[in-house]
């Protein structure tokens, strides 16, 4: 199978960059100075990023991996891990036996996107998962059946697990942006002269707030459904 690979349209970075700047200038006004600096670095480096490095999905079943990069960030998947693939509109939804689901829009995502007449390519995006997962799980199990027939006495060796488990990367990432946003809540200035900025600054705080609560909760939910899926594979 050829390696498929879909970029991030051109009209989607330019929505992106704007939106960057637009962060920027709200850190700049809403924030204390001291926690509005890093704030926008933060901000106008994603933004520079996206614009420099376009978002994309790949799948290449001559190594065995799905990549998906979103700016700064890069996931890797073993397509020989993949167990379920499911799309909900323009989201992708990867289910996997080693690590987290992970979910992507491809590439519309909300009511702007459709204006800005942005594609959806769910669909193709998760066959081509699906086709080249399933040819990559054969193949390994072709292999190992050869493996094991040629050398039938000889048992496999454990695979060692790292010190840190990549699944419990996620959920750190998650808590600890959660927790950010709901301190930015904090300081987010919302007394002002005029009407217009004080409204301006109490939805930006009320944002910022019920945002970073909820990717607290999130967090939370992914490790008790692993601990969850642990145990019910510990009883099995």
């Amino acid at each position: 199978m050829p390696i498929q690979r879909w970029r991030y349209p051109v009209v989607l970075q330019a929505k992106s960059a704007v939106l960057a700047a637009a962060g920027v200038a709200l850190a700049a006004v809403f924030f204390p100075l001291w926690f509005a600096i890093p704030v926008m670095t933060v901000l106008a480096v994603w933004g520079l990023w996206l614009c420099a490095v376009p978002p994309q999905i790949r799948v290449d079943p001559t190594t065995g991996l799905l990549t998906v990069r979103m700016g700064p960030v890069v996931q890797r998947i073993k397509l020989a891990s993949v167990t379920a693939v499911q799309v909900d509109r323009a989201k992708v939804s990867v289910a996997r036996s080693e690590g987290w689901e992970i979910s992507v829009y491809a590439w519309r995502k909300s009511r702007l996107d459709r204006l800005l007449r942005a594609p959806v390519i769910a669909g193709d995006v998760a066959h081509a998962i699906s086709a080249a997962a399933a040819a990559d799980t054969s193949g390994a199990r072709q292999g190992a059946a050869q493996q094991g027939a040629a050398r039938p006495g000889e048992a496999p060796r454990p695979a060692r697990a790292p010190r840190w488990p990549r699944r419990r990367v996620a959920p750190v990432l998650l808590c600890c942006a959660g927790l950010a946003a709901v301190a930015a809540a904090l300081l987010v200035r919302v007394s002002w002269p005029s009407p217009l900025m004080t409204a301006i600054g109490v939805v930006l705080a009320l944002a910022l707030g019920i945002g970073g609560i909820l990717n607290v909760l999130a967090s939370v939910v992914l490790v008790l459904t692993d601990r969850a899926a642990r145990g019910q594979g510990r009883v099995a």
